[in-house]
């Protein structure tokens, strides 16, 4: 079997288990989800990943019309492209059309994500090219060489989506009464020491999952924290900082974090898990020690972020075996 056909029904699937749990969650007073469910049940109870069949059905209902308007259509007007009524009743699943699956997600970027996924790999190809392409999916890069043109435009326009995501969500919309806070300060100037580019990287490898990206700390995300914890370990040594004032102020940050993290899976708002994110904090040792003393070297404790991703994992496999 080829790669290209793995790589189409792991996506495929892949998609297929983000709407149904989804709409697990909104059955109860969406019908949309209600009927999602019921296909889901009635057609993909059991999912073969090597069949060619899944690809067969999105090639007899996304026919090349339907693929050259959206290779063709800008990064600027994709949006508008998947509200136009011929779009929106094009069927990717059996019964579970475009409109179905985009009033689920509520998120274009991602509709977007696996459009363009699906139409790449449902194409016969070389396992080198999947490769390839494959690699340069889990970039953020918009030059790149492939020779197939449609894949690189298609792909170029994906990425570009992809950045410009990535930097609405850095902005931190609402948090401008939190600039001339302690934390504000500080994170202004963490900002010019770390790479963030190497932070985008390592969390969109792990699929967002921040437990996942901390599991090596050794990445963009454990830079990150470093940084933060040598910065604030100085100043508290300095005496230009003392960790009362930074209490007061991370209860403040504390409450704008759900909105700051957007929506959650679904669109739905307070998804941001306070506790999880006090549970990392906790397996941090940051250098401080009790009424502003110093230690000898500000570290991040490795073993105890591995553990606390590796528990998180522990907990996303059981909650997907019961929503199967």
């Amino acid at each position: 079997m080829s790669s290209s056909i793995i790589i189409f029904n792991q996506y495929y699937y892949d998609l297929l288990t983000k709407i149904r749990t989804i709409a697990k969650k909104h059955k109860e007073h969406s019908t949309t989800a209600t009927k999602v469910l019921d296909v889901v049940k009635e057609n993909y109870k059991e999912f073969d990943k090597s069949s060619n069949d899944y690809v067969t059905f999105l090639n007899d209902n996304c026919k090349e019309d339907f693929w050259k308007s959206y290779i063709d259509v800008s990064k600027e007007d994709c949006d508008e492209w998947l509200k136009k009524d011929e779009i929106k009743s094009v069927c990717i699943f059996k019964d579970i059309t475009i409109a179905d699956i985009t009033k689920l997600l509520r998120d274009n970027f991602m509709c977007h994500h696996y459009l363009s996924v699906l139409y790449i790999f449902k194409n016969e190809m070389t396992d080198e090219t999947a490769a390839t392409i494959l690699k340069v999916l889990q970039s953020f890069d918009e030059k790149f060489e492939l020779e197939n043109e449609d894949f690189k435009k298609i792909i170029e326009r994906l990425n570009s989506l992809k950045t410009d995501r990535v930097k609405s969500e850095s902005n931190f919309e609402g948090m401008d009464n939190l600039k001339d806070t302690t934390i504000g300060k500080i994170a202004k100037e963490i900002i010019d020491d770390v790479n963030i580019d190497k932070l985008k990287q390592s969390i969109y490898n792990n699929d967002g999952d921040i437990f996942k990206a901390l599991a090596n700390p050794e990445n963009g995300l454990g830079e990150l924290f470093s940084t933060v914890g040598s910065k604030v370990t100085d100043k508290i040594s300095s005496g230009e900082l003392n960790q009362d004032s930074i209490m007061k102020d991370a209860m403040k940050f504390a409450s704008f974090i759900p909105s700051m993290f957007g929506k959650g899976e679904g669109g739905d708002g307070g998804s941001f898990n306070m506790a999880d994110m006090m549970k990392m904090m906790s397996a941090m040792n940051a250098g401080m020690a009790p009424g502003g003393g110093k230690k000898s070297k500000a570290a991040i404790n490795k073993q105890g972020l591995k553990n606390l991703a590796k528990k998180a994992e522990l907990q996303k496999k059981l909650a997907n075996r019961k929503n199967k």
